[in-house]
């Protein structure tokens, strides 16, 4: 089973960075697939979240059977925001999906976010373990690649 590692924080919170960090991504907004040029493997990579930049969930579906069944793949890394879309993917809703394609779910919740603003932590691990799943709080005002070595540490992802 791979990986689905989820990078939940509100805007402006060092998600992306993080993922950058973690993956080489190289922009913020990065979506597609990463390969390691020296070993072939490769993962998946939402650097933008489905509430910020729409991910309709066919694509979302198509993206994670493609990660699922390729062998080369290592997992999928995905930022995503805690608010309550109504038109858009919720984080719920995008863990679901992933689980359901037989992802190990790993979720990080930033806070307080890099921009110092507190977050909501406590009730994104909630709803978190409410959808069912574990989450662990990560301190967004770290360095983005201490908090990506924590990640890698915990859920190898990156070689």
């Amino acid at each position: 089973m791979k990986p689905f590692i989820a990078i939940i924080g509100n805007r402006n919170s060092g998600k992306s960075t993080i993922i950058r960090s973690l993956t080489g991504a190289t922009t913020a907004q990065f979506r597609g697939t990463i390969q390691d040029l020296t070993t072939n493997q490769t993962m998946e990579v939402i650097g933008s979240s489905p509430q910020e930049r729409p991910l309709a969930l066919a694509d979302l579906r198509t993206l994670l059977r493609t990660a699922a069944g390729t062998a080369t793949c290592r997992g999928v890394v995905c930022a995503l925001q805690p608010n309550a879309p109504t038109k858009r993917l919720s984080m719920e809703q995008v863990l679901r999906e992933a689980a359901s394609q037989g992802f190990i779910i790993h979720t990080y919740v930033l806070d307080p976010g890099y921009s110092g603003a507190t977050g909501r932590a406590g009730i994104v691990t909630t709803r978190i373990q409410n959808a069912g799943f574990y989450s662990q709080v990560l301190d967004g005002q770290r360095f983005a690649h201490i908090n990506a070595a924590t990640i890698n540490a915990q859920t190898n992802i990156a070689t």
